[in-house]
C-alpha cells in the first residue's frame, strides 16, 4: 500500500497539510482559561506534534521533523497576529483552524487514499485532545475545574466537522 509523502506533494500543498496542526493548536489554546493555562496547553500541544515522530504514516513524521515544525509555527504566526501583534481572537482562530483542516482534509482527498486522511483526522484529533487535556479550566490553584472546558469542546467540534466536510 502506497501512502502519501512530502515528495508527492506540491510546496502549497504541503504548507497546508504542515500548518493545520499548529493552527489547531493555537484554537483549542486560546478558547479560554488563564495565561498559565494558555503556555502549558500550547507546549502540550507541541509536543503531541513532535510525537508525530512516531506515527506509522510518513506524512505524520515528515511533519513531526523539528524544521517542519519551526517553518509551521513561522508560518502560522503571520496568521494568527493582528496588526498590534496581539493574537487574534478565539472567534477568529477557530476559524482559522477550521478552515486549515477543511483545506487540509481536501488535498489528501486529492492526493492521497482514504488511510491518509484516516490517519491525518486522527492526528489532528489527538493534538486537540492533548491541549484541551493539558490545563484544567476554573480551577483555583489546581482544585476543580473543568478537564476540557465547553469553549475547548467548541473548537475540537468546529475542527471535527471540518475534517469531515
Amino acid at each position: 500500500m502506497m501512502f502519501v509523502k512530502r515528495e508527492m506533494l506540491s510546496d502549497d500543498q504541503w504548507a497546508t497539510l504542515r500548518d493545520a496542526p499548529q493552527l489547531v493548536i493555537l484554537a483549542v489554546a486560546a478558547s479560554g482559561g488563564s495565561r498559565l493555562d494558555l503556555l502549558l496547553e500550547r507546549t502540550a500541544g507541541a509536543r503531541a506534534v513532535a510525537n508525530g515522530k512516531n506515527h506509522d504514516h510518513p506524512l505524520m513524521r515528515a511533519i513531526a521533523s523539528p524544521d517542519e515544525i519551526d517553518a509551521a509555527m513561522a508560518a502560522v504566526k503571520a496568521r494568527t497576529l493582528d496588526a498590534r501583534g496581539s493574537l487574534r481572537s478565539p472567534a477568529e482562530l477557530q476559524q482559522l483552524a477550521a478552515d486549515a483542516v477543511r483545506q487540509a482534509a481536501t488535498v489528501l482527498r486529492a492526493t492521497g487514499g482514504e488511510l491518509d486522511l484516516y490517519a491525518y483526522r486522527q492526528f489532528i484529533m489527538e493534538v486537540a485532545r492533548w491541549v484541551a487535556e493539558a490545563a484544567r479550566e476554573d480551577d483555583f490553584l489546581g482544585i476543580g475545574g473543568q478537564r476540557v472546558s465547553d469553549a475547548e469542546r467548541a473548537v475540537i467540534a468546529a475542527v471535527t466537522e471540518a475534517l469531515e466536510s
